[in-house]
C-alpha cells in the first residue's frame, strides 16, 4: 500500500475574534478617559520684554529680584534668596548643604510623598511672597534620586495650596492673594 503524500495546506488566520476584542477596546478606553482625571502644571517659556510688559518691568526695576530657589533634599528643603541660603549669617560659616526645612516625617521611605513639610514650605513661600509681591517665579531642583511626585508637591506648596489661577490667566482677572510662586523653573543637576 502506498503511502499517501500529504499535502501542505496554507492555514488561514482568523482575525474575526481580535477585530472584535479591538472593537470593544476602544469604546471602553474612550469611556476610560472621560472619568480619569487630568491634571496640569503651568510651566511658560521665557518671556521677552513687550510694549505692555515694558511699563510693568520699569516699576520692578527700583526692587531687587528675589532669586528665590528650592533644592529638594532626602533630608529636607534647602531655601534660597538672592544667593544666600536661609539662616545662614554674614561671616560664620555654615554647611551649605544642610536642609533649611527639615522632615515632617522622620525615617519615611523616599517614596512616601507626605515626608515632607509642605505646610512649612508653603508658610515660607508666603513670608517671601509678602516681602515680594510681584516675584512669581521660583526655581525648583533636586536631588537625582527624589521622585517626580515629591518635586510636583513641591511645586504645589510654592504654589499655595489655594491657588486658583484659571480666571486670572484665561480671563484676564488680577492674581489671587493665596497664590506665591506660581511659576517654577525646575533646574536639572543642581546642588
Amino acid at each position: 500500500m502506498p503511502r499517501k503524500k500529504m499535502e501542505e495546506e496554507e492555514i488561514e488566520a482568523n482575525l474575526l475574534p481580535v477585530m472584535n476584542v479591538m472593537f470593544l477596546m476602544i469604546p471602553a478606553l474612550l469611556m476610560a478617559m472621560e472619568f480619569a482625571q487630568m491634571a496640569s502644571i503651568n510651566v511658560s517659556p521665557p518671556k521677552f520684554a513687550a510694549a505692555a510688559q515694558q511699563k510693568d518691568e520699569e516699576q520692578k526695576k527700583d526692587e531687587k529680584p528675589l532669586n528665590l530657589k528650592v533644592f529638594v533634599m532626602e533630608d529636607g528643603f534647602r531655601v534660597s534668596a538672592d544667593g544666600q541660603q536661609e539662616g545662614a549669617e554674614a561671616g560664620k560659616s555654615q554647611d551649605s548643604k544642610a536642609p533649611t526645612i527639615g522632615l515632617a516625617k522622620q525615617g519615611a521611605p523616599l517614596n512616601d510623598y507626605e515626608r515632607y513639610d509642605y505646610a512649612q514650605l508653603e508658610a515660607k513661600a508666603k513670608g517671601y511672597k509678602q516681602l515680594f509681591p510681584n516675584e512669581a517665579v521660583v526655581t525648583v531642583s533636586a536631588e537625582a534620586n527624589i521622585p517626580m511626585q515629591s518635586i510636583i508637591m513641591t511645586m504645589d506648596a510654592l504654589a499655595g495650596t489655594k491657588c486658583k489661577l484659571a480666571k486670572a490667566l484665561k480671563g484676564g482677572e488680577k492674581i489671587p492673594d493665596d497664590c506665591y510662586f506660581w511659576q517654577p523653573i525646575v533646574e536639572g543637576g543642581a546642588s
